[in-house]
């Protein structure tokens, strides 16, 4: 796999170096959370903002490059996981894991996309809330 292309120093200048992971074990992205289906990215990107996030998309449409997006990888869909061609980019989104805000009158709560279940229900505890 390639790990020098115009596109991947693009997304090391906007991620940050150590956010793309071109090398290395990158089984746990690359495959569902019950190992039944694996496939292979192009490289792993983990943006750490929002603004990052639309900044990979923008650089990955401009090279033709499609974009897988995953969150916690615990789908039971396996959309998450790209095929074996090796050419898309793995968009993984647990940087963005923050706990944005806790509405108590109205019972809601905004968070990022990244931010796991655990994380949800003890914010939502901390409130005196429960988040099944």
């Amino acid at each position: 796999m390639t790990t020098d292309t115009p596109l991947l120093d693009l997304l090391r200048q906007t991620v940050g170096a150590p956010h793309v992971l071109t090398e290395g074990d990158l089984t746990a992205y690359e495959q569902d959370w019950r190992r039944r289906v694996r496939g292979r990215a192009l490289a792993v990107v983990r943006p750490g903002s929002t603004a990052e996030v639309a900044a990979v998309v923008r650089a990955c449409a401009a090279h033709g490059v499609a974009i897988v997006p995953q969150s916690g990888n615990t789908g039971l869909s396996v959309g998450s996981v790209p095929d074996d061609s090796g050419t898309q980019l793995l968009l993984n989104l647990g940087r963005l894991d923050r706990v944005r805000a806790i509405d108590r009158a109205n019972l809601t709560l905004t968070a990022e996309a990244g931010c796991v279940l655990q994380r949800l229900q003890a914010a939502a505890q901390d409130a005196g809330l429960l988040y099944p």
